[in-house]
């Protein structure tokens, strides 16, 4: 068990000392727990969260939680419980219309954290948030939120089998969350993980 705490210690201090990115503003942000059996995989920190040194810790996250509310999960519950990672972990910085969208190359460099926690966690279930997110565990890029809104899918992730259910991103520029077929399609992937064992195990439902 000390190996474990000593493993998960020394690669906190790594990711917060991380500064690979030199387009990326502020620092690393991390919702990362010691133990866990389920990852949600956000696209990147906005500039609140940057403040505030944890993940959809602002207007998104009021958001996102609400989604859980509705499934009986409360957000100090889930924050103990679920490893919150992220394609990037530090701010991108903002573009015209909301924050920058990660470069290749940023989400390269990134990509060892989640590795690092899928290897380490070997989760059960991942959450991935927005298409950022998706995008890192769905192979065809070519797609639309409402053919993998909804669905529960698996594959090997760094050599872990995981079932993902996916869940577009809270932000309120996401306007695909106000049409009918986005209310619809998030109320079923949201019924997919309350009916999942792992959350259910977890969360006592």
């Amino acid at each position: 068990m000390n190996k474990k705490k000593t493993e998960y210690s020394k690669y906190l201090n790594k990711l917060l000392s991380c500064n690979k990115c030199p387009k990326m503003e502020g620092r690393p942000v991390h919702g990362c727990v010691p133990s866990t059996k389920i990852i949600s995989i956000g696209q990147a920190p906005g500039i609140h969260e940057e403040k505030f040194g944890k993940p959809f810790s602002y207007t998104a996250g009021k958001t996102l939680f609400g989604w859980f509310q509705k499934i009986g999960i409360e957000e100090e519950v889930f924050r103990k419980q679920v490893n919150m990672s992220a394609v990037c972990r530090c701010f991108p910085g903002k573009a015209k219309s909301g924050d920058r969208k990660p470069n290749p190359e940023e989400v390269l460099n990134c990509s060892e954290f989640l590795e690092f926690e899928v290897l380490f966690h070997k989760p059960q279930l991942i959450i991935p948030i927005g298409k950022l997110a998706i995008d890192q565990l769905f192979e065809n890029r070519n797609y639309k939120l409402e053919d993998v809104i909804g669905g529960r899918f698996s594959r090997e992730l760094y050599g872990v089998r995981v079932d993902w259910i996916p869940l577009p991103h809270p932000s309120g520029l996401n306007v695909w969350n106000h049409t009918e077929t986005g209310k619809k399609l998030i109320q079923k992937a949201l019924d997919l993980l309350k009916k999942h064992p792992v959350i259910k195990q977890e969360f006592g439902l």
